[in-house]
């Protein structure tokens, strides 16, 4: 079954997508998980993953973390998930912003961080394109009341 919806996914990625899904419906999907499973943010983050490194990270360029950033910040502009850059970088870790987050921008908060999906999405494509073992986690999200988003990268 994950296989057809792989293969439709890819079809999707590379065509692009012919409509778009509102803030409100992709957060009450994503958001719901929070109320119904102890385990939406793992859940989430390795679906993200898993998404990057079957289907997203061929369609991402550069080997450094600069460009690979900016080509994976043009892929979240056009689907609407936010504008990513870099705050600061040392050769085992990294700070990542994400403004204007589908996720979280805007948001009332909750007391916690929301944006699990878009933190697999960037491990994924940063392992697959550096061939290091990456950990991303979320220190600053709409969802704590932070005005933007910021990811600490750990590369192994």
């Amino acid at each position: 079954m994950f296989l057809v919806f792989e293969k439709e996914l890819k079809d999707l990625m590379k065509k692009g997508s012919s409509g778009k899904v509102s803030i409100k419906t992709y957060r009450m999907v994503t958001h719901g998980l929070q109320e119904i499973s102890v385990g939406y943010s793992s859940a989430l983050y390795f679906a993200g993953k898993k998404i990057a490194k079957n289907i997203l990270a061929d369609q991402i360029k550069g080997n450094d973390l600069k460009s690979i950033i900016k080509s994976l910040n043009s892929f979240f502009k056009k689907e609407g998930l936010g504008t990513l850059s870099i705050k600061e970088m040392t050769e085992k870790t990294a700070t990542i912003i994400l403004k204007n987050s589908a996720s979280s921008s805007g948001m009332t908060p909750v007391g916690k961080p929301v944006c699990f999906f878009e933190s697999g999405l960037m491990s994924g494509v940063l392992e697959v394109k550096t061939k290091k073992k990456v950990i991303v986690n979320e220190v600053l999200c709409g969802g704590l009341g932070d005005k933007i988003d910021e990811f600490l990268v750990k590369f192994e």
